[in-house]
């Protein structure tokens, strides 16, 4: 093992904020491009809903290609890697807006997963490098905080764009974003890993420390929680298109904004499980969530399910609190599935974020199979994934 220099001379609230930016490149191209579905189905002569599939790769990508870093960014150290991760991505932004068919969209999204899947596990794996453990789910939070605030800003950027020119201007935006962030990473960032591996990176051992990372219970038990937690937020991002748009008919302008108002929930959610960790156990935080999680899709979705007009109103709020919900478990499951990892907290942190994706895959692939703008249809997929992560996260308790 090579020693690194000690991460001195870096602002941790300076590093919050960067890993929040770099962190939110994945949402930003998740959900920037979203008030532009409509124009894409046209450009691409396809159903609107067949373009949450362009979703569903996107998250298959983003799943591999943070398996694939994980390991490269605990032998490497976090820099490099993440540099070059960003160079892919700058070019597959530009890649995506000259795409002439649905299936070529759908690959170059991939292409483009690739490219931003190191954002998320480096930042993970960064404070795990600068943080305490005691002090880590604090930190957590305030990254998701940060994070938070893309989903909020994305579509009404995105309605601009599509509004004032196209929607392959909203891809140009991305690449754009990409090359900021590169910029602040090359100059601004240090290497913060302390001990980088001499040895040879070869499969065998990378597949050994991801059977490492997967055969403790702890990490498994609370990342397929967290993931299924956290799947919910890219399930209402895959439906609402079609829900808003589609089901109420709302111009894509004030989509935008209701957009907004609703995923303030998962930023709200964040920052109040930032200030209320510091009172209340991280874990049992998690399982109130979890608990507040489970009733809410219950009692939206049988009102849904009852009531022929279901109000935009009422959908609103419901996926406001539902999101709120999410934001009081996702921070604390990476907490815990990540505590028993040092060394290896760069592949811990892939998987981490590779079973997030792969469930949120699944779920905008349901969403696009389903090819059904009703709330209720929504609500009943995330009362499943929330009815699994209550049960993931008590089985997890019981392992402590």
């Amino acid at each position: 093992m090579n020693k690194n220099t000690p991460v001195k001379h870096i602002g941790k609230s300076f590093l919050i904020v960067l890993l929040g930016l770099l962190a939110a490149l994945s949402t930003l191209t998740i959900a920037m491009y979203i008030p532009g579905f409509h124009e894409m189905a046209a450009h691409f002569k396809v159903d609107e809903s067949k373009i949450a599939f362009t979703l569903t790769s996107y998250f298959i990508g983003i799943t591999i290609g943070q398996l694939i870093y994980g390991p490269i960014i605990d032998h490497f150290g976090r820099r490099k890697p993440l540099i070059i991760s960003l160079l892919v991505y700058i070019l597959t932004s530009v890649l995506c807006s000259v795409a002439d068919s649905l299936d070529m969209m759908i690959t170059v999204r991939f292409l483009q997963a690739l490219g931003a899947s190191a954002g998320m596990v480096s930042a993970l794996a960064i404070i795990t490098d600068v943080f305490e453990p005691h002090q880590r789910a604090k930190a957590f939070s305030l990254v998701m905080t940060v994070l938070g605030v893309a989903p909020v800003v994305s579509p009404t950027l995105g309605s601009f764009f599509v509004a004032a020119y196209n929607w392959e201007a909203v891809f140009y935006a991305l690449t754009g974003y990409g090359m900021i962030l590169a910029f602040l990473i090359f100059f601004f960032l240090p290497e913060t890993i302390k001990y980088q591996s001499t040895e040879k990176l070869d499969i065998k051992g990378v597949l050994n420390n991801y059977a490492a990372v997967v055969k403790n219970k702890t990490f498994s038990l609370y990342a397929v929680g967290g993931s299924l937690a956290n799947s919910i937020i890219f399930t209402f991002v895959a439906a609402s298109p079609a829900v808003f748009m589609g089901h109420y008919k709302i111009p894509p302008k004030q989509f935008a904004l209701l957009y907004g108002i609703t995923t303030i929930g998962a930023m709200a959610g964040n920052y109040l499980n930032g200030i209320l960790v510091k009172k209340i156990h991280y874990q049992k935080m998690m399982m109130i969530g979890s608990v507040c999680l489970l009733v809410l899709t219950i009692v939206f979705g049988v009102a849904a399910w009852l009531m022929n007009d279901f109000p935009v109103e009422m959908l609103i709020v419901a996926l406001f609190l539902i999101l709120l919900s999410v934001g009081l478990i996702y921070p604390n499951t990476v907490t815990s599935a990540l505590s028993p990892f040092k060394e290896l907290s760069g592949s811990a942190s892939a998987m981490n974020g590779s079973l997030m994706m792969g469930m949120s895959a699944l779920l905008t692939a349901v969403v696009g199979a389903f090819d059904s703008a009703a709330p209720i249809t929504m609500f009943a997929i995330m009362f499943v994934a929330g009815l699994l992560v209550f049960i993931f996260l008590q089985i997890a308790k019981r392992f402590g």
